[in-house]
């Protein structure tokens, strides 16, 4: 069965996008590979000649392109969704992430 979860992807406090997880939403799936994402890199303002996809994002909307490049890795499962359809998709968590300046916090909850 399904896990679902949504992410919300902010900027200063402020919802940028939402995605919409299928499968595997819980803290121990997406949860971990969302923490290891933000954590094992770093937020700059331009980018090296040794950057890689990954590690180094230039801003929050590098950090957000790069969650969902590492996600979607099939069809299904991964999808760029409103921000009016969190929490009402049936979602079993719902993750968020907030980047102020090089700052990043993850958050989660249950959405039940």
């Amino acid at each position: 069965m399904a896990t679902r979860a949504s992410i919300v992807m902010k900027e200063e406090g402020k919802p940028m996008l939402a995605v919409y997880k299928h499968w595997d939403g819980y803290p121990s799936g997406l949860g971990k590979s969302l923490e290891e994402i933000v954590m094992g890199g770093q937020i700059t303002n331009g980018l090296g000649i040794n950057s890689e996809l990954g590690k180094v994002f230039n801003g929050a909307g590098c950090l957000f392109a790069s969650i969902i490049s590492i996600l979607k890795d099939k069809p299904g499962d991964v999808y760029i969704t409103s921000l009016d359809s969190v929490g009402n998709s049936g979602e079993e968590y719902i993750y968020e992430i907030d980047v102020n300046g090089k700052d990043v916090q993850l958050t989660h909850k249950e959405n039940r």
